[in-house]
């Protein structure tokens, strides 16, 4: 699945209402696990999936902590040329579903 920037700030980043800055941080914990569990399994095709999550993670409390002077999260991401899709994770190699 793949999710377009219109969709992020609102339940693609922690539901219905939207992230806080503090549940930006512990999405990007649990990120940083994920990218050691994949490093770990040598799965390399998931760097580009997580690059653009923890770009999201790390500027969407910055955004809202400043979101008078833009004029929309989109408009941000593309000021600051960040990933404006975020796709889902590769699939698991075979070998990992047995």
């Amino acid at each position: 699945m793949t999710y377009s920037l219109h969709e992020l700030p609102i339940g693609v980043l922690d539901g219905p209402d939207g992230a806080s800055a503090a549940a930006c941080e512990e999405m990007l914990a649990r990120l940083e696990e994920f990218a050691r569990l994949c490093a770990r399994l040598g799965l390399d095709d998931h760097q580009e999936f997580i690059a653009a999550c923890r770009w999201h993670f790390e500027h969407y409390p910055h955004y809202l902590g400043r979101r008078r002077h833009f004029a929309d999260y989109e408009t941000y991401t593309r000021d600051r040329h960040g990933p404006v899709e975020v796709g889902g994770p590769p699939n698991p190699p075979r070998w990992l579903s047995r």
